[in-house]
């Protein structure tokens, strides 16, 4: 899923997805909050600075909420200065992209960020058979 309150690059991103994952979008944070649990994205892209609610308070919304805590968040970000980048990597997201995002990047960025929640999910599942005593 993208989350981007600019439409030229949520369109650009989905032309680059498009032909290898399902995308849905958002165009503003609370609207994201609305369709994640409904549409339940194996990974959201999701802009750092946006208006009335930034990607941190999203993504803080979404670490609060049993339905989206553990969906994969990369950070979109078109500010590159050390206090910005500090602060997203803060907020321990799955991983940023500096924008205009490269097509490459992007898609190795995603498809490792896939796999590894994808080993995570695994992991989690083996241990829970464990505590169940199978």
């Amino acid at each position: 899923m993208i989350v981007d309150d600019t439409p030229l690059l949520v369109r650009n991103v989905k032309n680059i997805l498009g032909d290898r994952y399902t995308v849905f979008y958002a165009t503003s944070g609370k609207q994201a909050l609305h369709i994640i649990p409904e549409k339940e994205p194996d990974l959201v892209l999701l802009d750092y600075k946006m208006p009335e609610m930034d990607g941190k308070q999203v993504f803080e919304e979404m670490r609060k909420d049993e339905k989206m805590k553990d969906i994969p968040v990369i950070f979109l970000t078109s500010a590159s200065d050390e206090k910005t980048i500090l602060s997203i990597l803060a907020t321990k997201p799955a991983g940023y992209i500096l924008k205009p995002a490269n097509q490459a990047d992007l898609l190795e960025k995603i498809s490792t960020c896939l796999e590894e929640a994808e080993k995570a999910k695994k992991g989690n599942s083996n241990s829970e058979d464990y505590t169940h005593g199978g």
